[in-house]
């Protein structure tokens, strides 16, 4: 909010101004969009976090140093799963963010400058990590860099937080005014007139009221020229179901920024696992889709790539798996020679055995080539 809407809301209907209540107003609505902001990136950063980065050689997956630095250790300071979430939220809240190398070891910036060159590398200067700046400038084939989007999602949510969050912040305030004491001070002319006046209604209203409104059971006596009015049950009242209406309309809005459903960040338990996938299909897997392309030109290039060499963010890992539900279609998968044993044993989470008969691919008898069935009559197909 600028200055002019400031003072046009504060004074556009009244003739004097409460300073600390406009602040507290203007807080109520900053917390409840930064908080419906908060919840919806980290739940994307807890996310991506739990996924496992794979890295493969010759085609096939190994787990050597690259895989080490990525899934356990990026830096001496940071796991792989505070490392990544550190990096998806600086991704979600600035639109941008920025991996660094240096002396063996990956390190998210906390901030930097992007020179943009349309047919040369960018360059990025200016990267702080921590409380240190560093000196040097990186070119882009140096650096992990990823856009979330071409349009910043979190600029254009606050955006549409302005007007609707100032019903909350009404509606928090009026909630907490449903319990005060409310009345009307009617003053005759001859009293107003007197001597003093100002001085008499200050300590009648500071010294007097006050303590009456505080008390539990109390009577106040006042002097001839003053009639008290209690209007405290006059007027509508908000209900915490209205309350609670305007702070999930603000959270399906943090949800709709990060293709979030709406049930999901709200909270609704039903229906889980259809919600999870489509989560997970709509907000998680394009971004690790784009980390992994990222980080596999990067760190290894065309020609690594070619040879079969590369990393990607694996997310079968994220939802939970109950390996009795899935035995059934264990069973289908191992039968049909498309899984061998410890490849079905990783995917559920468990170890692989590591022995050859393990690492086998087994096919029932039911499985017969197209082409050996042609010579079956209808019936006998039957």
């Amino acid at each position: 909010m600028n200055m002019t809407d400031y003072f046009l809301k504060a004074f556009g209907k009244k003739t004097t101004i409460s300073v600390k209540e406009q602040i507290a107003e203007e807080f109520t609505e900053i917390f409840f969009k930064e908080l419906a902001t908060a919840c919806a990136i980290n739940m994307i950063a807890n996310t991506v976090g739990k996924c496992e980065v794979r890295t493969f050689v010759n085609g096939s997956p190994e787990r050597g140093e690259e895989y080490y630095l990525w899934n356990y250790e990026p830096n001496p300071n940071e796991n792989s799963s505070d490392f990544m979430q550190h990096f998806i939220t600086n991704l979600c809240y600035d639109n941008e963010a920025l991996i660094v190398e240096m002396n063996g070891y990956l390190y998210v910036a906390d901030s930097f400058t992007r020179q943009k060159y349309a047919f040369y590398e960018d360059i990025f200067s200016g990267i702080t990590v921590g409380e240190l700046t560093l000196q040097r400038s990186y070119r882009s084939g140096e650096v992990i860099y990823m856009q979330l989007n071409n349009i910043d999602a979190r600029r254009r949510l606050e955006g549409s937080y302005t007007s609707y969050g100032q019903t909350v912040s009404k509606a928090v305030r009026n909630m907490m005014r449903q319990g005060a004491q409310k009345g009307i001070l009617n003053i005759d002319t001859v009293t107003s007139q007197q001597e003093n006046f100002n001085d008499k209604l200050n300590e009648l209203i500071n010294n007097r009221f006050r303590p009456f409104f505080d008390a539990g059971s109390a009577v106040l006596p006042l002097q001839h020229g003053y009639t008290y009015t209690d209007v405290t049950k006059q007027g509508t009242t908000s209900t915490p179901a209205d309350l609670n209406e305007r702070i999930n309309y603000e959270f399906e809005m943090a949800g709709r920024a990060w293709r979030i459903p709406k049930a999901l960040i709200l909270g609704d338990v039903s229906d889980v696992e259809k919600i999870t996938k489509n989560f997970l299909t709509f907000a998680i897997d394009p971004v690790t889709e784009k980390l992994g392309k990222e980080g596999t030109r990067k760190r290894y290039g065309e020609k690594q790539f070619c040879r079969g060499n590369y990393m990607d963010i694996n997310t079968n890992c994220i939802q939970h798996i109950d390996i009795f539900e899935q035995a059934t279609n264990s069973d289908k998968l191992l039968s049909s020679g498309l899984y061998c044993i410890d490849e079905l044993r990783t995917k559920l989470g468990d170890t692989a055995i590591g022995e050859d008969w393990s690492q086998r691919h087994y096919i029932t008898k039911n499985y017969a080539e197209a082409e050996k069935m042609a010579h079956l009559g209808e019936g006998e197909r039957g």
